[in-house]
Parts: C-alpha cells; sequence; structure tokens
C-alpha cells in the first residue's frame, strides 16, 4: 500500500477568526464560495462527534465523483482545526481512506496560514500505476481550494470562475 500525502499552506490576508469561521463552522457551506462543488448539504445520518462542530457529515455534488461524503473526524475550535474523511462510490476502487485535515494558524491581527495535509492510501496494482497521477489530482484539488478559500476569506465576494459555474449547475 503507498501513501500519498499532499501538503500546503497559504498566508490570507484576513484575521483567523473568519478564515476559520468558513472552514470549521460553516463546514456544510463549502459549495457557496469552492470551485468545484455545485452543492453541498448536511449529512443527517451521521452524528456529530464533537460538542462545538456544526455537524457530523456533509455531502458535496462534484462533477465526475458524484456526491462525495464527507465526515468531520477532528474539530477543536479553540486551536482552530478541523480534519474530515472522503468517500464516493465513484473514486477508483484502489484509493481508499482519504483524510484532509486544515489548521488556521494566527500570524498577527490581519493575516492568517491555512495549512493542510490531504493523504489517501493508493492500493494494488491500481495504486502501482495511477498513484502518482491521484497525487497530481489532490495537489491541483488542494491548491484550487486554497485559492478560493483565499479570495473568498479576503473579500467576501466569490469568484467570477464560481460564480458561471454556479450558473451552470442550476441550469
Amino acid at each position: 500500500m503507498k501513501k500519498l500525502n499532499v501538503n500546503h499552506s497559504i498566508e490570507i490576508n484576513t484575521s483567523s477568526d473568519k478564515a476559520w469561521d468558513i472552514i470549521g463552522p460553516n463546514f456544510i457551506n463549502i459549495s457557496v464560495w469552492a470551485r468545484g462543488i455545485n452543492r453541498s448539504w448536511e449529512n443527517k445520518n451521521v452524528s456529530k462527534k464533537y460538542t462545538n462542530a456544526p455537524t457530523g457529515g456533509r455531502f458535496c455534488e462534484v462533477p465526475g465523483l458524484g456526491d462525495l461524503d464527507e465526515r468531520i473526524i477532528h474539530f477543536d475550535e479553540l486551536k482552530q482545526e478541523i480534519s474530515w474523511s472522503a468517500a464516493s462510490k465513484k473514486l477508483p476502487a484502489f484509493v481508499s481512506g482519504i483524510q484532509n485535515p486544515l489548521k488556521v494558524e494566527n500570524i498577527n491581527d490581519s493575516t492568517c496560514r491555512v495549512s493542510s495535509n490531504i493523504s489517501a492510501n493508493a492500493s494494488g496494482i491500481g495504486g502501482l500505476l495511477l498513484g502518482g497521477m491521484m497525487k497530481k489530482n489532490f495537489t491541483k484539488a488542494i491548491h484550487g481550494f486554497m485559492k478560493y478559500l483565499k479570495a473568498y476569506a479576503e473579500t467576501g465576494e466569490i469568484s467570477d470562475v464560481k460564480k458561471r459555474e454556479l450558473a451552470k449547475a442550476t441550469k
């Protein structure tokens, strides 16, 4: 079994509390600002394990992957940390154990750093042959996620790309 890890962090010109509010307390609402997610909603079948967590999990409708089932596996409001697992029936069978921990760190009153480490297991011949491609896909996904998080946190506005994506999804 091969372990895929992609680390990325970004400085955002906003308070750590504002960035945390977007990814922690508003976990369910990722489709409002994140590119590549047509809609997101609470998974009411998953119990909430962490007192201050907004929910136990969410679904994200992602073109090509269907509905991702994402579940909060760590939530610490004081440390501004959240981790979730992700699964989908449309993911390749050789990929499992996808997790994405995020941490918001205060730099000063108007700047913070958000860090992520997407990881997954790639097994069998598919993992051996296509693990590199999956890592590339994870890298592209986390860089895009951070780019759109930064734009939304700094301006309060969704990008033009996201606006077009939402318009197309509602047709």
